[in-house]
């Protein structure tokens, strides 16, 4: 069974990717920068094929278009819960316990409509350039949804759990791509 960092060290870990030296590079254009951004991403595998903004690429449109597939995903995730909280006979196949599911959902509802208003301020505060206090927002979004994936380990509920993870690893990568925007990397 992997183990979690705890957030604190998540952060921290993550602070020292951000000031890597090898950040920053003015150099890199299209699929380079991408190469580049994911590969000081956790996910490097699930970054390189997500990312496919739009032509010219930058850091700063590889932060929109993957901020904007973390959003899709919250939805899609609000929707299948949604879904599985009306439909109680959908959780029966899946649940040992429906009363501890339906418990476990509605904190994955509460988690994800937090992690829904945080991507939606973060994208509002990247289009207006205001980078630490998006970046705050998208370390909230990722440690909240953290608490419906913690939740949902050994349960039936795979497509919700996949869509969480998503939500997770796109926080990361829009936090990565950020800086190659910030520091000049377009």
């Amino acid at each position: 069974m992997a183990r979690l960092l705890p957030p604190q060290l998540f952060f921290l870990l993550t602070l020292v990717v951000i000031i890597h030296p090898s950040y920053g590079l003015k150099h890199l254009k299209g699929i380079a920068l991408v190469d580049e951004v994911c590969r000081h991403t956790s996910h490097n595998e699930y970054c390189v094929d997500t990312i496919i903004p739009k032509p010219p690429l930058s850091g700063e449109r590889i932060t929109s278009t993957t901020l904007g597939w973390a959003q899709i995903k919250a939805l899609e995730a609000g929707t299948i819960i949604a879904s599985l909280l009306n439909d109680s006979s959908s959780i029966l196949p899946v649940a040992k316990n429906p009363l501890q599911a339906k418990e476990l959902l509605q904190i994955c509802w509460d988690s994800n409509m937090n992690t829904m208003e945080d991507l939606w301020i973060a994208s509002s505060l990247l289009y207006n350039k205001i980078i630490n206090p998006m970046i705050a927002r998208l370390y909230h979004a990722a440690n909240t949804t953290r608490v419906c994936q913690d939740g949902l380990k050994g349960t039936g509920f795979t497509a919700l759990a996949a869509k969480i993870e998503d939500i997770i690893k796109l926080c990361e990568i829009c936090v990565v791509s950020t800086n190659f925007f910030v520091n000049g990397a377009h």
